[in-house]
């Protein structure tokens, strides 16, 4: 596994205290993306500033890409609320939005090759994308 992430230099086989730090240390202007890579090529990616990011995943066989959101979505924010990032503003619906503590265990499951917490769900973006 790679761990990456913008302003980080690449970290081989991360440990889970490692990719912690990364994901709860999102900043807006500073580290506002990661991602962690397999050797497959499949990946989680997380992009934002404290306390709030988006988290998505990509898999290479078969070609898909998902965004996730939780089935007890936060109602601070409507559909189409921005979240800043350090390549631009990324529109979400409400239930796309996730403190860094929960990417954090969103990555550390994908880091053990483990399921993903319960209240993660992931909506396909293959359309959007391209990846039919």
């Amino acid at each position: 596994m790679t761990l990456e992430g913008k302003r980080f230099a690449p970290v081989e086989n991360p440990t889970e205290d490692q990719v912690r730090q990364l994901i709860q240390g999102l900043t807006n202007g500073e580290t506002s993306f990661a991602y962690l890579t397999d050797q497959s090529g499949n990946y989680v990616q997380a992009a934002g500033s404290r306390p709030w990011c988006f988290v998505e995943r990509r898999t290479i066989s078969p070609a898909a890409h998902y965004r996730a959101f939780q089935n007890t979505p936060n109602p601070k924010y409507n559909d189409g609320a921005k979240i800043r990032t350090g390549a631009r503003n990324i529109k979400l619906q409400h239930d796309q939005w996730f403190l860094l503590k929960d990417a954090a265990e969103i990555f550390v499951a994908f880091l053990a090759n483990e399921k993903f917490p319960d209240a993660v769900e992931w909506r396909s973006m293959n359309e959007m994308l391209g990846l039919l």
